[in-house]
């Protein structure tokens, strides 16, 4: 995935990352055509050339428009990214061209920018309020690519905002304060007033005796910020540009907090992995100074206080868990940041309250044998009072995860389900396990049929069936626009049978293990009260 090029970046290999004036090499399908350029690296999968074969530009185009492109979950954004970043043949209608604008801003939303602005460099109307050399080069600054960036400026004098007060940035980061001060005399002149950026440049040049709060919503502002060392404020970053966060990780200059802060937003939107955001976290205990405020950090410190009891450290694991389970996402990122501490910690009657979280967190990092171990309750010493139907509950998430016998941990659901509504639970995630392409045995699908939850109607019937004829006629495409602008950051919240019928309009097209990760998620694995 294109967001595998961070950790490059982070190696200091950014300076690669991102020229304004690089582009994508072309897939070959169409050499002349920005719909025959792709993005994924070799061997990431892709969907089929034919992708919009089916659709018509007329009615994809309210599709991409409405289809959501923040606080996405990890399988939407999967199929948003793999949609938007195949090479395919064109659709056919008179608004391609405002389709492969929505394309561009699709794939810059979900913080793919080099992506963003190869496309859009190659398009004759770009979406509104985006340019792709300021995109470029704005996120070269971002990186501590200055000169890169100052570069692009050089030669003919572009016209624009951005561009005059770049000038003046580009001055005031080589320490000119003169060149500086002209460049802002001149840009007043063209009707440019940025006021904080012109307080920051003086700043700089420490001519401003009290300067401004950082900045870290742009590349400009985050490199003047840096340069003049300018304090950071006491408001939380916004997670509206992850590429911007994921950019600051790996920025020079910048407070560590706010480093941390920004690792987490771009480890949430896949940007960064894990492994870098811990390495970040880490960096932080290093200053002796160091004071933790986040429920991940609190958390961290109390598992490293060997003198903190178990159960402790075992309330401040699970109060950073519970804190992040607002969405899969944040759930999976924090379960996985969190797995060394979590790894260390032995069950015991002082941690088995906290069993069935624990064991969800496990499955959201991937380590099923932790899984395994959270579920074992029942052989400790005077063990505490547990339902054998919650812990098989696990067993049977974990296969919506990949892992375990589905036939006999299906069997064994069926039997520990004690109650009308345990049994309307697991008919619900044997649904799920069709959508993630798993056959529940005979027993399982006979409670299915008995007891399966009544439909919500939170989704006209003619919208689901409008996917599968979609994948039918292998419009790939449709299928994923349609589905994600249903699931909307939270399947769980859709009909069991509404899912089974999207996960089989996935698996049709190709996307077996997006499905399989959706209905992970559909499950409410992540929410706090299961």
């Amino acid at each position: 995935m294109f967001s595998r090029l961070w950790p490059a970046c982070l190696a200091g290999a950014a300076a690669f990352c991102l020229s304004a004036n690089a582009q994508i090499e072309d897939s070959g399908l169409q050499m002349v055509d920005p719909w025959g350029m792709g993005f994924l690296e070799a061997g990431e999968p892709a969907l089929p050339a034919s992708m919009w074969r089916a659709s018509s530009t007329q009615t994809l185009l309210p599709m991409m428009r409405d289809v959501p492109t923040q606080a996405l979950t990890p399988a939407e954004r999967t199929l948003l990214r793999r949609m938007a970043l195949s090479p395919a043949n064109a659709p056919q209608g008179a608004e391609s061209a405002e389709l492969l604008a929505e394309r561009a801003r699709i794939l810059f939303e979900l913080g793919e920018a080099r992506p963003a602005a190869s496309l859009m460099a190659r398009l004759d109307t770009p979406p509104p309020g985006l340019d792709s050399d300021e995109i470029a080069t704005d996120l070269n600054l971002a990186l501590g690519n200055e000169a890169m960036a100052c570069a692009e400026n050089t030669g003919e004098v572009r016209e624009g905002a951005y561009w005059a007060m770049l000038r003046a940035v580009c001055a005031a980061l080589r320490d000119n304060t003169a060149g500086a001060e002209l460049a802002i005399e001149m840009a007043a002149s063209q009707g440019v007033d940025d006021r904080w950026l012109t307080s920051a440049v003086f700043a700089a040049s420490g001519d401003l005796p009290n300067p401004p709060e950082a900045r870290y919503d742009s590349g400009i502002a985050l490199a003047i910020s840096a340069k003049a060392a300018l304090a950071p404020p006491d408001t939380p970053l916004s997670t509206a540009r992850p590429d911007l966060a994921a950019a600051m990780v790996a920025r020079p200059g910048l407070p560590h907090a706010k480093r941390a802060e920004a690792a987490a937003i771009a480890a949430e939107a896949g940007l960064i992995d894990v492994a870098t955001w811990r390495q970040v976290l880490d960096s932080l205990f290093e200053d002796p100074d160091f004071t933790p405020e986040t429920p991940i950090e609190i958390a961290i410190a109390t598992a490293r206080n060997t003198a903190m009891p178990l159960d402790g450290r075992a309330d401040a694991l699970a109060a950073a868990l519970k804190a992040a389970a607002v969405s899969p996402a944040r759930f999976a990122a924090a379960s996985s940041v969190l797995s060394p501490e979590l790894t260390r910690l032995s069950l015991t009657r002082d941690t088995a309250g906290h069993a069935g979280l624990f064991a969800r967190a496990a499955i959201a990092a991937n380590d099923m044998e932790g899984a395994k171990l959270w579920t074992l309750v029942p052989s400790l010493d005077e063990p505490p009072e547990t339902r054998p139907f919650d812990l098989t509950m696990i067993d049977a998430l974990a296969v919506l995860a990949g892992t375990g016998d589905a036939s006999e941990i299906g069997a064994r659901l069926v039997s520990d389900a004690a109650t009308k509504d345990d049994r309307r639970a697991a008919a619900r995630v044997f649904t799920l396990w069709t959508v993630a392409g798993t056959p529940p045995p005979p027993t399982a699908r006979a409670l299915m049929a008995t007891d399966s939850e009544a439909p919500g109607k939170a989704v006209k019937p003619g919208q689901i069936l409008a996917i599968l004829a979609a994948a039918d006629a292998g419009a790939a495409g449709e299928v994923i626009l349609g589905s994600v602008a249903l699931t909307r950051g939270d399947p769980s919240k859709l009909d069991a049978g509404d899912l089974a019928l999207i996960g089989k309009a996935l698996q049709e097209i190709g996307a077996g293990d997006a499905a399989a990760a959706l209905a992970l998620e559909a499950s409410g694995y992540w929410r706090a009260d299961r």
